[in-house]
């Protein structure tokens, strides 16, 4: 089989053989280019919609609805746990509808991350306060 393919490359010429190399060396170099541009592309996007989300926390609107949302959800929240604590004593808390989940679990994601985002500043300022 190695005497074929030497056979080959000979009659073909050493010209064909470079030709092919630098036909898939070019392609892997688009490839590369290709994901580089993309991996770009994500990380605007990324930095495009954080500045978005912090523009709008810093309004006061925006945490009217916010408020809106997550007090009602932290509430059911904690009645259920009230519930699990007293070993179902207390009335049971209703699912959430199917439809207002998603929303409810993008509010609940949020809660955590505002509140660990307010911890992590107050962490911070502390530190350089205190120098």
């Amino acid at each position: 089989m190695g005497v074929i393919f030497g056979w080959i490359i000979k009659l073909l010429g050493s010209g064909v053989l470079d030709s092919v190399l630098k036909y898939f060396e070019a392609k892997a170099n688009n490839d590369t280019e290709r994901q580089r541009i993309a991996a770009l592309r994500d990380q605007h996007m990324a930095t495009e919609q954080a500045s978005v989300i912090r523009e709008g926390m810093a309004h006061k609107a925006f945490w009217i609805p916010w408020l809106i949302a997550t007090v009602p959800l932290a509430a059911w929240f904690g009645w259920g746990m009230l519930d699990t604590l007293f070993n179902g004593a207390l009335p049971d808390v209703a699912s959430i509808p199917p439809g207002l989940e998603p929303w409810a679990q993008k509010a609940w994601d949020n809660v955590f991350f505002t509140g660990g985002g307010v911890a992590a500043a107050t962490v911070i300022a502390r530190s350089i306060a205190r120098r």
